[in-house]
């Protein structure tokens, strides 16, 4: 679907320019800031430079919604992209499962310990919940209610992915994203692009330590947006 992109039509008609004679569409995506589209961009200069894998996963950890914030939808429909679905609220998990048929999505919250359940603080904006109590209390009115979940490991997550694959990865668990980075066994799991929350505002000097940490395992940062950091793998 193409449509017309506002930003272009605004000024266009706010100034009186004349009307172009190619226009100018908006590019699809679903992701908060963009990550979809310079992700993809990225991965197709890779796939020129290094050739075509024997096949591509994208791991999203923090799925959310289906669509909206997503930021493997659109290597979904573009390119019918294995993907993983993780997600902790329960809520939550119907309409993945509804609405994204195809993937594998497993309902449980990704931890850095061994444990098989662990508490939940759940939000009303469902994008601000998190294991961290103090975060949602921060982000939002306060905490709608405490629930029980179960846990795994991301490392456990990855080894579901085929072997041959590039995986693509995506870490977004509300402050304690640097944990479940520091938990992948990086000698075993090499996902060739990371894109991950700092939450700076919440945990200022997170965006550091989290470039200090991939750098320490060969990762490149490549690009910044409002909200989330993306590493390539060096």
């Amino acid at each position: 679907m193409k449509v017309s992109n506002p930003f272009v039509d605004f000024e266009i008609n706010s100034r009186g320019m004349p009307a172009p004679t190619i226009p100018a569409h908006l590019t699809s995506t679903y992701s908060q800031c963009y990550e979809d589209v310079i992700l993809d961009s990225m991965l197709r200069a890779y796939v020129k430079t290094n050739g075509a894998p024997a096949s591509i996963a994208f791991v999203e950890i923090g799925a959310n919604h289906p669509v909206c914030t997503s930021s493997s939808y659109l290597f979904r429909t573009k390119y019918g992209m294995k993907t993983f679905l993780v997600e902790a609220n329960p809520k939550l998990i119907p309409a993945l499962k509804q609405f994204r048929p195809n993937d594998e999505v497993i309902h449980a919250a990704v931890v850095n310990h061994d444990a098989p359940t662990v508490d939940f603080y759940v939000s009303a904006n469902n994008e601000t919940s998190s294991l961290d109590d103090r975060f949602v209390i921060t982000r939002t009115p306060g905490i709608e209610e405490k629930i029980t979940v179960p846990t795994i490991r991301a490392d456990e997550i990855l080894d579901r992915v085929d072997a041959e694959a590039m995986v693509l990865l995506s870490v977004d668990v509300e402050g304690l994203d640097l944990q479940i980075l520091q938990d992948i066994d990086f000698t075993k799991h090499r996902p060739v692009f990371i894109i991950v929350e700092p939450s700076e505002d919440y945990q200022p000097g997170s965006t550091n330590s989290i470039i200090d940490f991939l750098s320490s395992k060969n990762y490149n940062l490549v690009g910044e947006t409002d909200v989330n950091l993306i590493f390539q793998i060096q």
